[in-house]
């Protein structure tokens, strides 16, 4: 399911292959002329979806990692630390040196503003979007949903003793507590709304997980919950509360998957290799596009016709897959596994 979110985003971010330099969004053509567009449209028009959905799956997963896990802070730390930083540094290095280059060379920067040192320093700590003191998306955009997610991450373990002996309870009461200060418009110095919608998504799914484990893991009864939590998703659908709606949609789908996973472990673990490069598609499939719009602008005078051919779509999502696939195996992996020998806690 990660994987299908990924790639979901991946093809929601289609439209910046229109883009004549960062400013041009006003001229992206309307929807029903992008390509594949009767076959893609959910993908296409459904871009809040992808990206709530990895926050509830991460909270579900969480949960089934560590509510037996005992785990101290440093290796909780150096566990998130391994797995997203060093090709969140890489691809952040990559798009400053591209950025740098296409405004020197072609007098524009390519899909996102706000490249400066300001913005660099706050991607470097992967406090993009978390904190008010950004103007908006900068390099690699897509960082901004793990800048939130941080913030969860670090209340999850600090609650974390409380969590297993409150299950249901407390995840609840931050699922809920999250989505009122998101919604309340309140002026919360310094931290941005995103992070307390991060929170209500993350914790719905630590909440889920919290269910999962009082029914046992029992088929009959998950698909009961995860029925119910279907039809109130199409009510609060009908009645135009999205929020509740992406929530309680995404809550079903991840409690179904739960229960195919456990009956079904072969095909669990052969579609496991979709998952694991999830991440590594996230962040590479802006810079391959960032790198495509200024070729067009070097070798070919800025033209972006090609965005409407038959062609672009799928060379740019395989490419994606592709690349995603050897940053996973020859990068991202055993960057991960040395940041985790090298930091791990002495005994």
């Amino acid at each position: 399911m990660r994987a299908v979110a990924a790639l979901s985003v991946v093809i929601l971010h289609y439209h910046h292959f229109y883009l004549a330099d960062n400013l041009a969004r006003p001229d992206i053509p309307p929807l029903s002329e992008f390509p594949y567009v009767q076959i893609l449209w959910p993908l296409y028009y459904f871009d809040t979806w992808a990206v709530r959905l990895f926050w509830v799956i991460s909270g579900f997963v969480f949960a089934h990692v560590y509510y037996d896990r005992i785990t101290s802070g440093w290796s909780f730390f150096v566990a998130r630390f391994a797995r997203l930083y060093p090709l969140h540094f890489v691809t952040l290095i990559y798009m400053a040196g591209l950025q740098a280059l296409s405004l020197n060379a072609v007098g524009h920067w390519q899909i996102y503003g706000n490249n400066d040192l300001r913005h660099f320093g706050m991607q470097l700590f992967l406090a993009s979007d978390a904190l008010k003191m950004g103007r908006g998306f900068s390099f690699n955009g897509p960082i901004w949903s793990v800048s939130v997610e941080i913030g969860s991450y670090a209340l999850f373990f600090f609650a974390l003793i409380f969590f297993r002996r409150l299950p249901i309870l407390l995840p609840a009461a931050f699922c809920a507590t999250g989505f009122f200060l998101a919604q309340s418009g309140w002026d919360i110095p310094l931290l941005s709304f995103g992070l307390f919608r991060c929170a209500g998504f993350f914790f719905s799914g630590t909440l889920l997980y919290g269910m999962y484990l009082k029914l046992d893991g029992k088929s009959g009864p998950v698909l009961a919950l995860a029925t119910l939590l279907a039809m109130a998703a199409i009510g609060a659908g009908y009645w135009n509360l999205e929020w509740s709606a992406l929530v309680l949609f995404s809550m079903a789908l991840v409690a179904i998957l739960a229960v195919a996973e456990a009956h079904l472990p072969a095909l669990g673990r052969k579609l496991r290799p979709l998952g694991n490069i999830s991440y590594s598609l996230y962040l590479v499939h802006v810079p391959i596009q960032a790198s495509i719009l200024l070729l067009a602008d070097l070798a070919f005078d800025g033209t972006r016709d090609f965005a409407s051919s038959w062609w672009l779509l799928p060379v740019y999502v395989l490419t994606s897959i592709a690349v995603a696939h050897l940053a996973y195996r020859y990068f991202e992996r055993p960057a991960g596994a040395y940041l985790r020998r090298r930091l791990k806690p002495a005994d």
